[in-house]
């Protein structure tokens, strides 16, 4: 779901988008170096995905290897 509406369906829910951080969209590739490295986020006791609340950028370690960056979208955007 990441690569054709940028989301999941948690992501819907609370209004985030998955983008790059270079503007382009988000490619099969891109997608999925952000899931393998997601695994490895978790594999690492779950560090990984903790690393957000730390970061001024506020990445995880999955966003920082792909490239990402998850943002809030306005009210009123349809991410459907």
């Amino acid at each position: 779901m990441w690569m054709w509406k940028g989301t999941t369906i948690g992501g819907i829910v609370c209004s985030l988008k998955v983008v790059r951080e270079d503007g382009r969209p988000l490619d099969f590739t891109v997608a999925l170096v952000r899931a393998l490295a997601a695994v490895f986020s978790f594999v690492a006791l779950g560090l990984g995905f903790f690393w957000a609340g730390w970061s001024p950028e506020r990445q995880s370690w999955h966003d920082k290897i792909a490239g990402t960056v998850i943002v809030k979208v306005p009210k009123g955007v349809s991410l459907i």
